[in-house]
């Protein structure tokens, strides 16, 4: 619970896109472990595809479009707001017993195996997957090979170029 109280607190303090895309990937890592302690593997396996795969890639695309070269950050708010957080969420630990909530740590074997969960579609899993990393590799060479430029100058810029051939 902490590591989604975590990633929102700098999601919401965080004063540049790069610390909010820092927030979303915590917590949508957060959520993907609450949801695998709760004995629901496949969900936890699916929010981490989806947020990870595509959702982050997109947001780190227009993050990059932001071109805010050296990004703010106001920590010490995030640090206060957790740390209150903390002393509020730890007493209630104790009088909240874990027996209720009764965790169950499942695992992928106990769902028919590695395979049951994807079937014949595991080889279309992975290149779908392999597709992702390539995008998000593309995405981070081009927003580091051009540091001193924006990407919408650098863009703006291959524009001008391709008017004139």
């Amino acid at each position: 619970m902490g590591i989604i109280l975590l990633g929102g607190l700098i999601l919401v303090f965080s004063g540049s896109p790069y610390y909010g895309l820092l927030g979303v990937l915590i917590q949508s890592v957060g959520f993907s472990l609450y949801l695998f302690l709760w004995g629901l593997p496949f969900f936890s396996l699916l929010l981490i595809l989806i947020y990870i795969g595509g959702m982050l890639i997109v947001f780190l695309f227009s993050t990059i479009l932001s071109a805010e070269r050296y990004p703010s950050s106001s920590w010490v708010e995030v640090l206060i707001f957790f740390s209150g957080s903390l002393v509020i969420m730890l007493p209630l630990n104790f009088v909240w017993h874990f027996g209720v909530l009764s965790y169950s740590m499942c695992s992928l074997s106990s769902e028919l195996g590695f395979l049951g969960i994807f079937g014949n579609l595991w080889l279309v899993t992975c290149l779908i997957a392999l597709i992702l990393l390539v995008a998000l590799v593309v995405v981070l060479v081009i927003a580091f090979e051009h540091g001193k430029l924006s990407l919408r100058s650098l863009l703006m810029q291959l524009h001008l170029d391709s008017t004139y051939i």
